[in-house]
């Protein structure tokens, strides 16, 4: 599997599940992801959630600069029926979450080490926010305010506990929710049976619609 360059900034927005409110949020969400796919959202991301409380939903997109990202606001204000479309869904998510919270955190290669940035073929991320100098190993992200953000991938639930156990506490463990974001077809091509829900997957393969 081909190495992976991490993104140069990475936009991570959080959002925080009401207790009882889950099964409406994946809902939601999924008929978001469908929308992603059918009206060609421009712009691929993932989708990962928290195995530990408190439940969070994080949804990650990389960039290699600030000029990507106001390309990628453009293309989407352009298509004015996705806009309308995200904007119900927005609505419709009111009442699920609390405030969400986002982040665009530039990449840190002086702090990183150890594990490799992957999306291909992870199911799984170990991720630590800190303060700490240096911070543990992995692919290091700082926010603005400070904070950094250490993600290591991992192919199976074991190989995140394991990393998990070998860090200090902070440590939590977040499961790829294929169902939800908008997978580049590198991702798709590297783990099909993982992403074949997605509904970018079975679009392309012309495959019909199917919910979990």
């Amino acid at each position: 599997m081909a190495r992976e360059q991490p993104p140069n900034i990475l936009e991570i927005f959080r959002d925080f599940v009401k207790v009882g409110r889950e099964a409406d949020f994946r809902e939601v969400e999924e008929d978001a992801a469908r929308i992603c796919a059918e009206m060609s959202f421009p712009h691929h991301h993932i989708a990962i959630e928290s195995l530990s409380a408190p439940q969070e939903v994080w949804w990650l997109n990389g960039f290699a600069s600030e000029a990507e990202i106001q390309q990628v606001r453009d293309d989407y204000a352009r298509n004015p029926t996705l806009v309308a479309a995200l904007g119900a869904i927005g609505r419709r998510r009111e009442g699920l979450t609390e405030p969400p919270v986002d982040v665009f955190a530039t990449y840190r290669p002086d702090l990183s080490r150890g594990a490799t940035w992957r999306i291909a073929g992870s199911r799984f991320f170990v991720v630590t926010v800190t303060d700490e100098d240096p911070p543990p190993g992995g692919s290091v992200f700082e926010a603005p305010d400070g904070p950094r953000f250490v993600f290591r991938p991992a192919g199976t639930r074991a190989e995140a506990d394991a990393l998990a156990a070998r860090e200090p506490v902070g440590a939590r463990i977040f499961a790829v929710r294929p169902y939800w974001g908008m997978p580049a077809k590198e991702w798709v091509a590297a783990d099909p049976e993982f992403w074949k829900e997605n509904p970018a997957a079975l679009s392309s393969r012309g495959g019909p619609e199917r919910r979990p």
